[in-house]
């Protein structure tokens, strides 16, 4: 039976350990400061040359990931980063952090809103050339929400279309459709634990093998 990562606890006695936590930390909020600021070159410099991203609107090489959120112009998406979990086995790693996600402001059926995501990033991090570089990335999505901009206005939307999704992430869903993008619902969400499970069992693996 494989173990799971979560079983190694948090070790304050040893001063390298400590230190590697606080640059994987620091690492993670980089790379989501240099996403929302379109430093892109930066961007690519925090994953492995191989890296992978999975996530609700990609699934890939994290070069790509970058390459189509430039051709964007950044997507104008901003990350609200608050606490992150890392746990260690040697030169490798797997950290879970809490996410808000502020989309841009956009007008959609003709209402002005905010589209306000809670996630939890997920990464699988490995000490290379002795610099710690995510080598897979993906999102385990709790609940979203879409936010008028101007209090008492009421949202024109498709309710059957938006009930259709997933409960973890219907709206960011419904505001991909409008978009003509189609969202991947076999993502690990809260709304089905037995998505999230497969993340963990599969990272378990990965980290002690």
């Amino acid at each position: 039976m494989t173990k799971d990562f979560h079983e190694v606890v948090l070790d304050q006695s040893d001063d390298t350990k400590v230190m590697d936590r606080l640059k994987i930390r620091e690492l993670l909020e980089y790379e989501r400061y240099t996403r929302d600021n379109c430093y892109f070159d930066q961007e690519a410099a925090c994953y492995s040359d191989d890296a992978s991203i999975h996530v609700s609107w990609f699934s890939g090489p994290a070069k790509d990931y970058i390459a189509k959120t430039k051709a964007a112009g950044g997507g104008g998406s901003k990350h609200k980063m608050n606490s992150t979990m890392i746990w260690l086995n040697g030169d490798k790693a797997i950290a879970e952090m809490s996410v808000t996600m502020l989309s841009p402001r956009q007008a959609i059926d003709g209402n002005e809103f905010d589209l306000v995501s809670y996630v939890r990033i997920f990464s699988e991090l490995k000490k290379i050339n002795g610099q710690w570089k995510i080598v897979y990335g993906d999102c385990i999505y709790e609940r979203d929400s879409l936010v008028p901009t101007l209090p008492g206005s009421n949202l024109k939307l498709d309710n059957d279309e938006i009930n259709q999704y997933r409960e973890s992430y219907k709206c960011l869903c419904y505001v991909l459709s409008r978009s003509g993008q189609k969202a991947d619902q076999s993502q690990p969400g809260d709304d089905k634990p037995e998505t999230v499970e497969k993340l963990y069992a599969d990272a378990s693996e990965w980290f002690f093998n």
